[in-house]
């Protein structure tokens, strides 16, 4: 494991990091590639709000996974493929593991939970310390018990590294080094692109020697339906305030072509009458506010005309009823 001092050499050019190599703390040698196909399943996972699905989104090239402010945003795991060359990676998307005793949160942290040991390799991100504190975060020391008790290795991701200074980050890096052992230890920043490259080249050195699972061309394995659904969810999430998104459900009623454009329904569900005031708005501004951001963002990843409608429906405690949960996909 490496000290502090040894993160110091390391970390001593400038800040900003760059995207150039000697940034990756790494505990192995290279592994030598074969000309061979290499593809492998590699898990995103954290607590909420630390930056996956940003990442994922950066890894392929393409914003498959939404992402809002808010934490808990994602639902389901969303597999994205990045293929280059010779090699293929799945990126499996996850739900933040926090502690919860709602039964929508607990499918959402099961998810989770069962990626770390479906998965060829796990990305575990975390954000820089704040300065106050010398330890983990609570949800985090959980995750380092999973991480203990899977077979699978773990590349500790130190993302937001753009909103840190350097004493923070080698102090995380420093911290976390000594609760955990980790295949690399790689700082970077999501949401600026800083040090990807790097990780996806480090990345490249755990696939194992397999035939692509997926298309070359492929992004994901989601359905378009799906990926329609997701993308309304995101403009509640990003319209609305408060825990009212937290409370809706969106799935997709009809997906039809015709010789114009590709027509839509979706039904929102929400758990109270309240709820679906506030959702449609004043002479359904609101709910027109959201129909039109989604309806661009799902035309710009579809390539087409789309004529979206959405229809506000009351399910009550859906978020706590398993046949509920069941009914609107969350098996």
């Amino acid at each position: 494991m490496h000290s502090s001092h040894d993160f110091e050499q390391i970390l001593a050019p400038p800040f900003p990091f760059t995207s150039q190599s000697g940034f990756i703390f790494s505990e192995s040698n290279t592994i030598e590639m074969s000309s061979q196909e290499h593809c492998g399943f590699i898990g995103l996972i954290g607590r909420p709000n630390v930056g996956k699905s940003t990442l994922l989104n950066k890894l392929i090239g393409q914003d498959l996974s939404i992402t809002t402010p808010k934490p808990q945003t994602t639902r389901n795991r969303l597999i994205g493929i990045r293929t280059q060359g010779a090699s293929q990676m799945v990126f499996i998307d996850t739900p933040g593991i926090h502690e919860s005793n709602l039964p929508l949160n607990r499918k959402m942290i099961d998810y989770a939970v069962k990626t770390l040991e479906e998965t060829d390799l796990n990305l575990w991100l975390v954000e820089p310390l704040k300065p106050h504190l010398i330890e983990p975060h609570p949800d985090d020391k959980k995750i380092l018990d999973l991480i203990r008790n899977s077979n699978n290795k773990t590349i500790l991701v130190i993302n937001k590294m753009d909103l840190a200074d350097r004493a923070r980050v080698l102090r995380t890096i420093d911290v976390f080094s000594q609760n955990g052992s980790f295949a690399e230890i790689i700082p970077l920043s999501a949401l600026k692109s800083t040090n990807l490259e790097s990780l996806l080249e480090q990345l490249e050195q755990y696939l194992p020697e397999h035939p692509f699972f997926f298309e070359s061309d492929q992004l994901t394995d989601a359905s378009e339906r799906f990926l329609v659904a997701e993308l309304v969810r995101e403009q509640i999430f990003r319209k609305l305030q408060q825990e009212l998104p937290y409370s809706t459900a969106v799935q997709v009623e009809r997906f039809e072509e015709d010789p114009n454009c590709l027509r839509i329904d979706c039904l929102v569900c929400v758990e109270r009458e309240s709820q679906k005031g506030i959702l449609i708005g004043k002479g359904g501004t609101m709910l027109k506010q959201i129909g039109t951001a989604a309806r661009e963002k799902i035309e710009k990843l579809l390539g087409q005309r789309v004529f979206l409608a959405l229809h506000v429906k009351v399910v009550k405690q859906w978020t706590r009823k398993t046949h509920h949960l069941q009914a609107l996909g969350y098996h």
